[in-house]
């Protein structure tokens, strides 16, 4: 028996055990007991008499006799006793089956408002069979519109590139940027969506790098971190703005990351992991003030991660840190909490935040050559696992991704 607080549910029903401070670990679909009740003897009472067993036997043994003693009746409750009584092990064996199981609810998207700017998040692919081929798959989920097309003007990209969308408001006309990759090249090309014309820029970075971060504040870029060609990691941030049309050093991350992902919140840039020089990965939280040019260290990740992907929903950071983990750090104090394991474990997957939760489309399976091309999402509000209606058009593999915003009356479709 693990060592764990509060697992003193009796075989029968009139014991009393004490309740516990919840918190939002919960996976998969929508509970058909409420998973937020103070009282776990409650819970255990709706239970049939095999499933109250069952449970027992597990308490008393630490672990399922039987592996069909869990099922699609009871997971349910079993999953909101153990959040109650902070039973991580019980919470464990209730995630891998209900992740082994896909018992995620589905959920119907709402169409686009009138007069709402069209939302496209354009998933940059390579081709299996050509490998300097890089494309963009549009994906709306408003309107279930996809496009799939090949960019040859940024056939010069090699791997470990960064991409951005310039988009100071959705008023503004969005400016796609790809920097960087292949052997560190200071290369960046420059997409213009509503003129639909595609170059190379003359400014190139100062620095070259690949595996590198790339954001948007307040009309301008921002480059962090990344790799040059000695396999060595990069401190300097450099900054672009359009009316300079050049590329800047203007600061330095406390510590030199590649591999990292990053995060706008607040006019602040949060860099998040990443891989140190001697080839570790870390769990460091690197904020970079734009306006003071200056980078302090923040409170850790729980996990080290690299290769990651982070998303703002409702002022919080929701972070992947690998092995199938979603986590959310908090910027104003700084505190992170796992939320529960992802459907898939997988990676080069795009993830993106609308209305109905944080998205996660496409990616491939870790350890697998196949893609997939389910659309999940996660509603951090209920902590539950959803499977969208409207999945993408092939399965694809993601190796950058941003969301871009077309005024209602621009009427058109990025590299249309």
């Amino acid at each position: 028996m693990t060592n764990q607080r509060h697992t003193d549910i009796a075989v029968d029903t009139a014991s009393h055990c004490s309740s516990a401070d919840q918190r939002p670990r919960v996976m998969a679909r929508q509970y058909s007991y409420p998973a937020n009740s103070s009282d776990p003897t409650g819970v255990f009472n709706t239970l049939d008499a095999k499933s109250r067993n069952v449970l027992a036997n597990f308490f008393r043994e630490g672990y399922f006799t039987d592996k069909s003693c869990i099922n699609s009746n009871n997971v349910d409750k079993f999953l909101a006793i153990s959040r109650q009584l902070h039973h991580k092990q019980l919470q464990t064996e209730c995630e891998t089956f209900i992740r082994n199981n896909r018992l995620c609810r589905r959920l119907s998207l709402a169409p686009r408002l009138e007069n709402e700017a069209s939302r496209y998040q354009l998933m940059f692919t390579r081709d299996g069979t050509d490998r300097t081929s890089l494309g963009v798959h549009l994906y709306d989920c408003r309107c279930n519109f996809q496009k799939t097309c090949r960019v040859p003007e940024l056939s010069g990209v090699g791997s470990g590139f960064a991409v951005c969308c310039l988009q100071d408001n959705n008023c503004d006309a969005p400016h796609v940027y790809v920097s960087g990759g292949g052997k560190c090249s200071g290369d960046v090309y420059h997409c213009d969506i509503v003129m639909n014309k595609r170059k190379k820029c003359s400014k190139k970075l100062v620095k070259g790098r690949s595996r590198h971060c790339m954001t948007c504040v307040q009309n301008k870029l921002y480059v962090l971190g990344g790799q040059c060609s000695k396999g060595e990691t990069i401190r300097t941030v450099e900054e672009f703005t359009p009316k300079r049309h050049s590329w800047k050093t203007v600061g330095n991350l406390e510590i030199g990351v590649h591999s990292a992902t990053t995060v706008v919140h607040g006019n602040n840039i949060y860099v998040l992991g990443g891989i140190l020089d001697n080839g570790k990965e870390t769990a460091v939280v690197q904020m970079f003030d734009p306006n003071t040019r200056s980078c302090k260290l923040l409170a850790s990740l729980p996990f080290a991660v690299s290769g990651a992907q982070a998303v703002v929903f409702k002022e919080k950071i929701f972070v992947t840190c690998g092995n199938g983990r979603l986590v959310t750090y908090d910027p104003a104090s700084s505190q992170h909490e796992v939320c529960t394991n992802m459907p898939e474990c997988c990676k080069n997957f795009a993830m993106f935040a609308e209305k109905e939760g944080i998205f996660f489309a496409g990616g491939k399976i870790r350890n697998d050559d196949n893609a997939l091309k389910t659309v999940y999402v996660y509603s951090p509000e209920n902590c539950t696992w959803h499977v969208t209606d409207r999945d993408l058009s092939s399965p694809l593999s993601v190796y950058g991704n941003c969301s871009v915003e077309i005024p209602a009356e621009y009427g058109l479709v990025p590299f249309g």
